[in-house]
């Protein structure tokens, strides 16, 4: 499915190469023109509880243009009651049966009547700094990535925390790839990209895949006054998908991007917590287990 799509994306990346970044014209970033679009699965406590999360932390004036809820395949079904629908903006609730996020994504983004685009993860948690932040930000970029911080204390959220498992690197002021629990982007460079690439199926590496060729559009900035609460529930057994996950989707993107690499072996950057010594290596190892599963699935595509 993965060379499937290759056409189509090959087709979305010669657009990209037409398109005159001279021309884009930047603006002051208004709550008004900003549709906050959420990609949810199986999550109906926390889809509920971040949707009244913009109502209670943002001011009237700072109240986003809609929010875009996309149900990807959950099972039962996602449900909103009806006060959701009452919170002072838009909700609007779709059903993307293609799988992954990234489908749902574009689902939501096509939608989409704002100006920015305001991706979130179902499991995050609005603050009041969440559109401040991006106002404060240099107003000459086409996407901006967040801060996610984590509201857990438990041992694996600590860990999450110190190894910034959701903050990418950041050079001279801008990151070197976007991770979509908290990140705006302009609509009209969303769109003359084309989109998130549907041929990642799963949560992970498709919101760097998109950061790649986002980059070659136009500034990338880092805005850490914007900020949203992620909490991770899910465990042992959470952490272990969730890297071999992410060791899939680093090398999907390497099938796009010839010169992205998988990381080298790392350490802890807490080292003083003893059992962190001991998850940083475990954490290299599923991201290079999945990896190596994904190089297997496009080998025999291929083949």
């Amino acid at each position: 499915m993965i060379l499937k799509n290759l056409g189509e994306y090959q087709h979305n990346r010669s657009r990209e190469l037409l398109v005159d970044t001279q021309s884009t014209v930047h603006k002051q970033i208004e709550s008004s023109g900003i549709s906050i679009v959420i990609p949810v699965k199986n999550n109906q406590e926390g889809i509920i509880a971040l949707l009244k999360s913009f109502k209670q932390t943002l001011t009237d004036t700072e109240l986003p243009r809609e929010v875009i809820v996309i149900d990807n395949n959950s099972s039962p079904a996602i449900s909103l009651p009806k006060d959701s629908f009452d919170l002072g903006f838009k909700v609007h609730l779709l059903k993307c049966k293609k799988p992954g996020p990234a489908a749902a994504r574009n689902m939501g983004a096509k939608q989409a009547k704002g100006e920015w685009l305001l991706f979130i993860d179902s499991d995050c948690l609005c603050t009041p700094l969440l559109i401040q932040g991006y106002q404060k930000a240099d107003p000459r970029a086409v996407a901006y990535q967040g801060c996610t911080t984590i509201n857990s204390r438990d041992v694996l959220s600590r860990y999450y925390i110190s190894q910034k498992i959701h903050q990418p690197p950041v050079v001279n002021g801008s990151p070197k790839y976007l991770v979509t629990a908290n990140v705006l982007i302009q609509k009209n460079a969303f769109d003359n990209i084309g989109g998130f690439n549907e041929s990642f199926k799963l949560a992970g590496g498709e919101d760097i895949e998109l950061s790649l060729r986002l980059k070659k559009y136009g500034k990338i900035v880092y805005a850490p006054q914007s900020i949203v609460v992620h909490s991770f529930e899910d465990g042992f057994l959470g952490f272990v998908k969730r890297f071999i996950r992410y060791g899939k989707g680093i090398r999907q993107v390497r099938f796009y991007h010839k010169d992205h690499q998988f990381p080298k072996p790392f350490t802890a950057n807490n080292k003083s917590v003893i059992l962190n010594n001991f998850l940083a290596p475990i954490q290299w190892c599923l991201m290079a287990y999945g990896y190596i599963m994904m190089s297997l699935k496009l080998r025999n595509i291929k083949a």
